[in-house]
């Protein structure tokens, strides 16, 4: 029952503190599944992300479920999965009662935007640990930037220039192993 309860806490915790989204998330969850609970390792976790996003629904509770089921089976994606809803669930039940006639009001306005600058450096710090873990060679930059430029410039769904970057991703790899594998053979 002590990890559930840990999971349940972990979960709570960075649900709580997951303001942005799932990009900004990345960054907590790092520090908090792989750095302190050692329950997934940094290689998991970009996997885990990545699967995360191009699945339907919040980035965060996808990531949440697969960690916790990757921990405690299915019982443990149910307790992830149920905890990362929850502070989101309550703190919105809570503004709709509280916080919904001040919308207007210049510093609530204020406050907000703060916030978002906040989660703008939480995205670039997840950027920079996504970057280090998946870029190992220079046909992986050529790969992000190709991505970034399809995400930016063009109207192609997400999920279709990730599945895309998947199959060029699968392709550069078994060229790499085959090719390689083949030079190595030579000498």
């Amino acid at each position: 029952m002590g990890i559930y309860f840990e999971m349940f806490i972990t979960f709570f915790k960075i649900g709580c503190l997951a303001f942005g989204g799932g990009y900004a998330v990345i960054a907590i969850l790092q520090k908090e599944v792989v750095e302190i609970k050692q329950w997934v390792t940094n290689d998991e976790l970009t996997d885990i992300m990545a699967i995360s996003q191009t699945l339907p629904g919040i980035i965060f509770v996808n990531s949440a479920t697969m960690i916790g089921y990757r921990k405690k089976g299915l019982l443990g994606a149910c307790v992830a999965t149920v905890t990362s809803c929850m502070p989101t669930f309550l703190l919105i039940l809570i503004l709709t009662f509280v916080i919904w006639g001040f919308t207007d009001n210049p510093i609530v306005h204020k406050a907000f935007t703060g916030i978002l600058l906040g989660v703008t450096a939480l995205i670039i710090n997840s950027v920079k640990k996504t970057w280090q873990t998946a870029v190992k060679h220079y046909t992986d930059v050529i790969l992000a930037l190709l991505s970034a430029g399809l995400m930016l410039f063009t109207n192609i769904n997400v999920v279709l220039v990730l599945l895309f970057l998947a199959a060029l991703g699968f392709a550069k790899n078994l060229y790499f192993l085959t090719v390689g594998g083949k030079q190595n053979e030579s000498h």
